[in-house]
């Protein structure tokens, strides 16, 4: 009998245990992580006016900062460059929004003596190392100064940034121009640094498909596109061949600027020398036949006299052919 109850009791757990065990809630699945698409960013775009093989600075190695002509300015050379600047501003910025051109008149002629004062200084930090060919190193300093702000690729950024430096440097004292020169430098070279950044960064990504480049001809043809390779971007359709741009005083660009020659020089390509004393030009060299021969291509002969009643006195008669039919030698040059 207690055998009898023992089985049952075990039975009783056990079914108990099964039914709370169909009524436990089963585990939910793991879901896998989401998928996040990859987004391949586009390739970058050739900045506006550039085009392949374009001439851009580098950048500094120690620094990174792209080479411009504001990098360790002193204090003379701040303001002369500003003023450069905004020079080339007043001259190129008609075509773009214009607005430079009276102020910038109105800061040199109120500003004359100050600006005068830190050119001199200038000119005295180039005199000072003692070379003798500080001019030219100046002029070609200035002509590269100039070239770099009439850049026309950058001329619209660059000339919203030089209408808001020509309304504030008026107001400047003479004392902080210096500080106020180098702060607006950095304002309006930021617009070429920014293309110089693009440009490069284009021109990393295609490098590899990128035609190699070739040394520029002896002589550049004017009005060129630019080259266009297999599915490249389309680029601009400015070439340096095309651009003209303000030398500084006495200076010529080497983008296709024409120097005037010196006062008195001749052109290369026009150049006549003269003949050695007593020489005889090759092509006016007319010898006498052999034997006496007379030969018809090579004698001269004296044009008919025109019967005159009152020659000017001034005027000599033409002299009559020696008599014989050999031709006449021809006068050798004066010595």
């Amino acid at each position: 009998m207690m055998t009898v109850r023992a089985n049952l009791g075990w039975g009783l757990l056990s079914g108990m245990a099964i039914a709370l065990s169909g009524c436990a809630t089963a585990p939910a699945p793991v879901q896998p992580p989401a998928v996040v698409p990859t987004v391949t960013p586009p390739p970058p775009v050739m900045p506006a006016g550039g085009y392949i093989g374009m001439k851009i600075p580098p950048k500094r190695t120690t620094d990174g900062k792209y080479f411009t002509p504001n990098l360790d300015n002193t204090d003379q050379a701040a303001v002369w460059h500003l003023r450069n600047a905004l020079n080339v501003a007043a001259l190129g910025c008609d075509q773009a929004g214009g607005g430079v051109a009276e102020l910038y008149s109105a800061w040199v002629t109120t500003q004359a003596a100050a600006i005068d004062r830190y050119y001199k200084a200038y000119i005295r930090e180039w005199q000072a190392p003692g070379w003798w060919d500080w001019q030219r190193v100046y002029d070609d300093n200035q002509t590269r100064i100039y070239n770099f702000y009439a850049r026309p690729a950058v001329r619209q950024a660059f000339c919203a940034v030089a209408r808001e430096e020509v309304a504030k440097v008026g107001q400047v004292a003479e004392a902080d121009l210096p500080a106020f020169a180098r702060e607006s430098l950095l304002r309006l070279d930021r617009p070429f640094v920014e293309f110089f950044a693009a440009y490069d960064k284009w021109r990393d990504y295609y490098k590899a498909s990128l035609p190699p480049e070739e040394p520029p001809a002896a002589v550049a043809a004017v009005g060129v596109a630019a080259p266009v390779g297999g599915d490249m971007p389309a680029v601009g359709t400015a070439t340096p061949e095309t651009v003209i741009e303000a030398p500084a005083a006495g200076a010529a660009m080497a983008e296709g600027v024409i120097e005037a020659p010196a006062a008195g020089a001749v052109m290369p390509e026009t150049v006549i020398e003269a003949p050695a004393a007593g020489a005889v030009m090759p092509e006016t060299v007319i010898e006498a036949p052999a034997g006496g021969a007379s030969t018809p291509e090579t004698v001269v002969q004296a044009p008919p006299a025109v019967a005159t009643e009152n020659p000017p006195p001034d005027v000599e008669p033409l002299p009559a052919p020696p008599p014989g039919d050999a031709p006449v030698a021809a006068p050798a040059p004066p010595r």
